[in-house]
């Protein structure tokens, strides 16, 4: 996809998880940006989400090519990688008027119940990684033309004095909660 910022940009956009993840519901927390050393190598603390199915905490080792990729790797000993594998990554060449951008990502997920898990998110992964790719195109395209940036709509309910849990919501389908 074509955006219109330079790869340098797109890639320090990317790298800067606490302000990507607002275009990236799949990222719930970061609780440790990469800090890259010379060779563009680093790691980041994350917490993710994947078509609602929340992970604990997973480790991601960070390989930024400078300005020509970056790629992110589940690099484990921790529960998340005993449960699946990552690996996702942005390519940012250079293009007239900006920068041709190219976005992927890969999940295996370990144990009897990969195989549903793979299932379940297939056509859903595909349909985010599309979404997220014209977020970023936004992005980029409003701040070139000078427009501040889109607020990115929330990508959960807000919660209330009512629903401060989502057990509620959850007694209430099952009909033993009330408001």
């Amino acid at each position: 996809m074509q955006v219109a910022a330079t790869p340098r940009e797109v890639l320090e956009f990317v790298c800067d998880l606490r302000v990507y993840m607002l275009l990236d519901g799949k990222i719930v927390n970061v609780y440790e940006d990469p800090s890259m050393d010379s060779d563009g190598n680093g790691f980041a603390v994350i917490r993710g989400s994947v078509r609602g199915i929340r992970s604990p905490k997973q480790r991601l080792a960070v390989r930024l090519d400078r300005w020509w990729s970056v790629t992110f790797e589940s690099a484990g000993p921790w529960l998340t990688d005993r449960l699946m594998w990552f690996r996702g990554g942005f390519v940012a060449q250079p293009s007239h008027g900006g920068s041709w951008v190219t976005h992927s990502y890969r999940f295996r997920f370990k144990g009897p119940l990969g195989p549903l898990f793979e299932l379940y998110i297939r056509g859903w992964l595909d349909r985010d990684v599309h979404d997220e790719l014209q977020r970023i195109k936004a992005y980029f395209d409003r701040r070139a033309a000078g427009l501040p940036p889109l607020q990115p709509a929330p990508l959960r309910p807000a919660r209330t004095k009512n629903r401060l849990t989502r057990v509620g919501a959850w007694r209430d389908f099952i009909g033993g909660g009330g408001v």
